[in-house]
């Protein structure tokens, strides 16, 4: 039975360079006490923000104080996460996010005050030297004027950040260091354990025993918490609801997509273009059954493992960090220079240990390494992982090294498209050098298996996080029985009459954490179909891959819309949808082209 390690058992070269964050717990300390005179400043201009020079000044405390405590942050999560079950580290994270919520509250009053002032006043700042930095910060609180509140509510808000974020953080600790699983059994009856981070990697498996005890493992031990997890999701989309309704939002949609200026209109075009390119997605299923020889019973445990059979992947970390360099050769020599230092300077948390954060995320702060969580387990999924990741630490790096503190974060409306244009990179540099025909249908199988994942699923999430939010618009109760009977009929729309769910997918929700995100999910699904353009734009030349380019480095400093079109692609134009699906369109023809000559 394999078992997951402990994190001593690895070699630090292969865990993330945490220390050069802080050197050790002290240096963390001699910053965190340094927080109340850093805001001092920031205080001390409270009742005086009535000139353009008063302004610049609060706003550069605010950047000194948010480049210390960002770094707090950062140093605190990366320790926590990496083994949450200690609880030195939980302490010290939760005393950095109970300083945010200090913070939060303290400087509430400088976004009131400023808008208390006639709004000329303000435009006519808006060319003065001293605010030349801030200009944008200033447009950006004229747009929020209508949903700003007052001081003293600003400041009550700013203060319960913390509490707001307790069902997230309660989610976590239960998913990922209290819930046990019990082991799953393969063909063979030997047993394998059974945990959030070697899940995926169980359903990848050709043994469909082994996907089926798996799958009844992981939906077991969450089951057993399904009323605690419908009250954690129900808290933290009450919090969504409530910010809309005190800010005068029509709605919790609209308050989480006006931030970043994007229409409702992008969200529920998402949603009709996919749901009109579900026959499609279903031809794919049933080319999936036919190849699995599954015949009328494919299952839910049957949708990620390859249904090229012959196959057998496994990557290790030296071929893995070769191929995510080599395709990523098209964006030119200065970014492979970067991309070469991530692997040489410990940018990676590579493999999985016990009490570690599942999943995979990049992370970072301003004037920082960008840092990748991983849980690597040699499959292709994998690599593309990585590929992925990296994607958001080029995106983070390349955005704080042109732009200000201010705006060297990207707003997350723009953050897939990065991960997911490395992805599509990936993919075509493995299809240009790799000759199997079997790898190459493993290759489009995969492909396939990301449009399903991305573009229809995190869809189908979409939906249901606005329906979850609805029902609490509407009034209704967020239980686990209405939540899951919804998620079940979903589910069986989107993947139509060839697969025969398992009763136990109605409780899916449960696992997933973007769904404490605010509508995050869409987000995915968008900038995928964007990275499929991207990706083509790149390989055709240096106009292009400029373009990108100029997208990477570009991080708040404008709307995100503006940002992508301003690189070549409209988001807000249908027909990048309508592209995206034609993509998976051929891919599926593709496969089924390769899967039915005798060489495969």
């Amino acid at each position: 039975m394999s078992q997951v390690k402990h994190r001593s058992e690895f070699d630090p070269a292969d865990q993330w360079d945490v220390d050069s964050v802080y050197p050790n717990v002290e240096a963390w300390e001699a910053d965190f006490v340094r927080i109340p005179d850093l805001l001092a400043p920031i205080t001390a201009l409270k009742g005086k923000l009535d000139s353009p020079a008063a302004v610049a000044a609060v706003y550069r405390a605010e950047d000194e104080l948010g480049k210390i405590v960002g770094k707090l942050y950062l140093y605190a999560h990366m320790r926590e996460d990496v083994d949450l079950s200690v609880g030195e580290n939980q302490a010290r994270m939760a005393r950095i996010r109970a300083q945010y919520a200090r913070i939060g509250g303290e400087v509430a009053f400088i976004n009131p005050q400023i808008l208390a002032l006639p709004e000329e006043t303000i435009r006519s700042w808006m060319d003065a030297p001293e605010l030349a930095e801030y200009r944008r910060s200033l447009q950006l609180l004229l747009r929020e004027k209508p949903h700003t509140l007052s001081e003293q509510e600003e400041t009550l808000l700013g203060m319960a950040s913390d509490l707001f974020s307790t069902p997230h953080e309660a989610f976590g600790k239960l998913t990922n260091a209290d819930m046990k699983f019990t082991d799953a059994t393969d063909a063979a009856g030997a047993s394998h354990q059974v945990s959030n981070g070697t899940f995926y990697s169980l359903l990848l498996s050709k043994d469909r025993d082994l996907r089926r005890s798996a799958f009844g493992a992981i939906y077991a031990g969450y089951g057993d918490h399904q009323n605690t997890l419908a009250t954690l999701l129900a808290g933290s989309t009450k919090s969504h609801v409530l910010n809309a309704r005190v800010r005068k939002f029509p709605g919790a949609l609209e308050a989480s997509l006006f931030r970043d200026n994007i229409d409702p209109s992008v969200y529920m075009s998402l949603i009709s273009a996919v749901n009109q390119a579900l026959p499609v997605f279903h031809e794919y299923l049933a080319l999936r059954a036919e190849y699995l020889g599954v015949g009328d019973d494919l299952n839910v445990w049957d949708l990620h493992t390859s249904i090229v059979p012959e196959v057998s992947l496994t990557v290790d970390w030296k071929q893995c960090r070769e191929w995510v360099e080599a395709s990523t050769r098209p964006l030119g020599p200065d970014y492979q220079r970067i991309v070469e230092s991530s692997f040489t300077e410990r940018w990676y948390d590579i493999y999985e240990n016990k009490g570690k954060r599942s999943g995979a995320y990049s992370t970072g702060h301003y004037g920082e390494k960008p840092f990748m969580l991983l849980n690597y387990h040699g499959t292709l999924n994998d690599v593309f992982t990585v590929a992925h990741e990296l994607g958001h630490s080029m995106h983070s790096w390349l955005s704080q090294h042109n732009q200000p503190f201010r705006y060297g974060d990207y707003p997350i409306f723009l953050a897939e498209i990065a991960s997911t244009t490395n992805e599509a990179l990936l993919h075509d540099h493995l299809m240009r050098t790799q000759e199997s025909p079997k790898l190459r249908a493993y290759l489009l199988n995969h492909l396939c298996d990301s449009f399903r994942g991305t573009m229809f699923r995190q869809t189908m999430f979409a939906e249901f996080e606005l329906e979850i939010h609805r029902m609490l618009e509407r009034g209704e109760a967020i239980t686990a029985d209405a939540v899951s009977k919804y998620y079940y009929d979903l589910n069986a729309r989107y993947h139509g009459p060839k697969v025969k769910a398992d009763d136990r997918i109605a409780i899916e929700w449960m696992r997933i954490p973007h769904f404490y995100y605010n509508f995050y999910v869409y987000k995915y699904a968008t900038g995928f179909a964007a990275a499929q353009l991207f990706a083509r734009q790149v390989q055709s030349g240096t106009e292009g891959r400029d373009r990108y380019l100029g997208f990477l480095k570009s991080g708040s400093s404008k709307d995100p819309l503006d940002t992508v079109r301003d690189a070549g692609v409209d988001l807000a134009d249908p027909v990048v949808l309508t592209k995206a699906v034609d993509g998976f369109r051929s891919a599926v023809k593709e496969l089924r082209e390769l899967l039915a000559t005798s060489a495969v």
